[in-house]
C-alpha cells in the first residue's frame, strides 16, 4: 500500500511541476515581443525520502525550479527614436517608480520617451535615472545613487551663444592714400543671443601700416568697446606681417543684461592671405576700397529645444534648432556580483536582493558594463522554436504522469476487489 501511495504523490508531484512548466513557457511565449524581457528556464530537480546508495534509493518526486538568466544579450533592433535605448553590456538602466523617488530598481527595457512634463520614462511607467553635469558633460553632483534624480528636458527649453571668436577675411587697397579709412560690418551675439553690429575701421597711417578702431553700430546701445591692440602692419608682398596674435574685442555693459564679452578676432596667420591682406584694388579705375571675402564668428542667436541625443558612454545632449548641442545629463549603468540573484518586481524591472549583492554604479562604454546604444532596443531572449519544443516535452511528460495515476488507481481497485 505505501508503496502505490508514494507513487501516487510521485506522480502528482510530476503533474504540478509540468503544470508549472507549462505555465513559465506561456509566460516567454507571451513576452516574446516584450522589449528587455529574459527568458525564463523551468529547472527539474528529483526529491529523495531515503537516504544511502542508488541500491536502496527511494523517490519523492520532482520539484520545479524557474530561473532567469539576466545576462543573456538580446538582439539589439534599431528603431527610429533616439531616447529608445539598448545596451550592449551586462549593465542595468536604473530608474524609479516616480520623479521624486529615492528607491531605485533596475531594467534593461531602454524604450524611453518624454512625458507631458518632460520626463524620460520607458513604456511601463519607469522613469529613468542620471546624473546632472554642465554643458562640458561634467558631472555636478554626487556619483553615488544620492546624486541620481529622474532626467527631465524641460528645464532646458532654450538656448543662446555669445561670439567668443571671429575673423575677417579682406583685402585692403595698397594705393590707398595715408589718412584713408575704410570700414567693415560684423555681426556678434552676446550671451543671451541678442546680435550686434560691429563696425570696424580700417586707417593708412603709412606705407603698409594701418590702425584698426571698432565701434558699436547702434548709437543707443549703452555698452563700451575696447580693442586690445590697434597697429597692423604688412610686408611687402602684402602678407600680414603683425599682430601675430588675435586682437581682443571686449565689450561690457550690455544693455541687454548680457554677460560681458571677450572675443578673439584673428586678423590672420602671419605670412599669409588667410585675414587681412594689402594689394591694390581688383579694379584700379575705381576708388580705393576693401574688399571684403568673407566674416565667420561662432556665436548664435536663441533657439528653441528639439531633441536629446545619448552617447554610448550615457552622456545625454540637449539639442535646440539654432545648431547648439551641449550636455544635461549622464545615465550611468548599474552592474552586479551577482545580477541572477536581482528579485524580479516586474518582468522586466528587478529589484537588488542579499543574493545580488548591492549595485555598483559606473560609467557607460566601460568594461563589460556596456554600451548605451541610442536608437536601438533589445529584444526578448525567448526563442519561439525552442519553446515550442519544450511545450512538447512538458506535455508529453504530463501525459505520462497521467498514465501513472491511472494506473495506480487500477492497482488500488484490483487490491480492494482482491481483499472482498
Amino acid at each position: 500500500m505505501s508503496a502505490l501511495a508514494s507513487s501516487m504523490n510521485i506522480a502528482v508531484s510530476a503533474l504540478l511541476s509540468q503544470s508549472a512548466a507549462v505555465s513559465n513557457i506561456s509566460n516567454n511565449l507571451a513576452n516574446s515581443s516584450t522589449t528587455g524581457y529574459k527568458c525564463t528556464t523551468a529547472s527539474f530537480a528529483t526529491m529523495v525520502s531515503g537516504s544511502g546508495s542508488y541500491s536502496n534509493f527511494t523517490g519523492a518526486g520532482v520539484t520545479v525550479d524557474p530561473s532567469q538568466s539576466l545576462l543573456t544579450q538580446g538582439t539589439l533592433v534599431g528603431t527610429e527614436s533616439s531616447t529608445d535605448l539598448g545596451i550592449d553590456g551586462n549593465g542595468f538602466f536604473v530608474v524609479a517608480d516616480s520623479a521624486n523617488s529615492d528607491i531605485f530598481y533596475y531594467t534593461r527595457a531602454g524604450d524611453f520617451s518624454t512625458d507631458d512634463d518632460g520626463y524620460l520614462v520607458n513604456s511601463s511607467g519607469w522613469y529613468l535615472q542620471g546624473y546632472p553635469t554642465d554643458r562640458d558633460g561634467n558631472i555636478t553632483s554626487s556619483t553615488s545613487a544620492s546624486g541620481l534624480e529622474a532626467i527631465n528636458v524641460n528645464d532646458y527649453s532654450g538656448a543662446a551663444s555669445a561670439t567668443t571668436e571671429m575673423s575677417i577675411q579682406a583685402t585692403l587697397p595698397a594705393e590707398a592714400e595715408v589718412g584713408d579709412a575704410f570700414t567693415v560690418d560684423a555681426e556678434i551675439y552676446d550671451s543671451l543671443g541678442v546680435a550686434h553690429t560691429v563696425t570696424f575701421t580700417y586707417t593708412k597711417t603709412a606705407a603698409n601700416e594701418w590702425t584698426v578702431g571698432a565701434a558699436l553700430a547702434d548709437t543707443t546701445e549703452a555698452a563700451s568697446l575696447t580693442l586690445s591692440s590697434t597697429a597692423i602692419t604688412f610686408d611687402t608682398d602684402g602678407t600680414l606681417l603683425t599682430p601675430t596674435d588675435a586682437i581682443t574685442v571686449a565689450v561690457t555693459g550690455w544693455t541687454s543684461g548680457a554677460a560681458d564679452s571677450s572675443i578673439a578676432y584673428d586678423v590672420g596667420t602671419v605670412g599669409t592671405t588667410d585675414g587681412l591682406s594689402q594689394y591694390a584694388s581688383s579694379d584700379s579705375g575705381d576708388d580705393p576700397a576693401i574688399s571684403v571675402d568673407e566674416i565667420t564668428q561662432d556665436g548664435v542667436i536663441y533657439g528653441e529645444f528639439t531633441s536629446v541625443d545619448i552617447d554610448e558612454d550615457g552622456t545625454v545632449y540637449a539639442n535646440f534648432d539654432n545648431g547648439i548641442s551641449y550636455a544635461i545629463y549622464k545615465v550611468p549603468l548599474a552592474t552586479f556580483a551577482n545580477a541572477n540573484g536581482l528579485e524580479a518586481k516586474t518582468g522586466t524591472v528587478w529589484a537588488a536582493s542579499i543574493e545580488s549583492g548591492a549595485a555598483n554604479l559606473t560609467e557607460a562604454d566601460s568594461g563589460s558594463t556596456g554600451a548605451i546604444m541610442s536608437g536601438e532596443l533589445e529584444s526578448s531572449t525567448t526563442d519561439t522554436a525552442t519553446e515550442f519544443s519544450s511545450l512538447i516535452v512538458a506535455q508529453q511528460a504530463y501525459s505520462a504522469a497521467s498514465e501513472i495515476i491511472s494506473t495506480v488507481s487500477d492497482m488500488y481497485d484490483t487490491l480492494i476487489a482482491a481483499k472482498r
